[in-house]
């Protein structure tokens, strides 16, 4: 990798944005964990465990698997969190230079930000949906949802990536 797409990174300082996502990230975390523990004492023995493409309910087993998702919530979070701290190492498509190295380090940290805020919300929902669904108050996730969440998550990364290359 060449000298120059090393270059290290000034002092990071959140952006509005980033206090906004932060937000809104620790908001999904509460609503991931709120209906699991208001819910907790009524839900079934068995709960739905996996659901297939159209969306309903194709496995199911204990409900103590509902711990997974705040965990999975909290690794994604914290993980990312700490992946923020190093966009020098990154893997860019182009050189990082003196010139544009603080404008792309502070898009990759706002894109995996953003990446993060969807991913709590994406365990959020699908927790969510498990609980309602073993309630019998829902069906599963619905055939919307692998679409809706792919297009989302792949949406945000090409939006930056094309917002990364125009600044280069």
């Amino acid at each position: 990798m060449p000298e120059e797409s090393r270059l290290k990174p000034a002092a990071f300082q959140p952006s509005q944005y980033d206090l906004v996502y932060n937000l809104a990230a620790v908001a999904g975390m509460l609503f991931l964990l709120l209906p699991l523990v208001l819910s907790w004492g009524g839900l079934p023995k068995t709960i739905p465990t996996h659901f297939g493409p159209s969306g309903k309910a194709d496995d199911w087993g204990g409900r103590s698997i509902l711990f997974v998702m705040p965990i999975f919530a909290v690794l994604a979070y914290f993980g990312i969190g700490f992946l923020r701290r190093f966009p020098h190492v990154f893997n860019y498509p182009y050189a990082i230079t003196e010139a544009n190295a603080e404008r792309q380090y502070a898009m990759a940290r706002a894109l995996l930000n953003l990446l993060r805020l969807e991913m709590v919300w994406l365990f959020a929902y699908i927790e969510w949906i498990m609980i309602r669904t073993a309630q019998g108050k829902a069906v599963g996730l619905g055939g919307w949802f692998l679409p809706v969440s792919l297009v989302v998550i792949f949406g945000t990364l090409a939006g930056f990536i094309i917002r990364m290359v125009k600044a280069k």
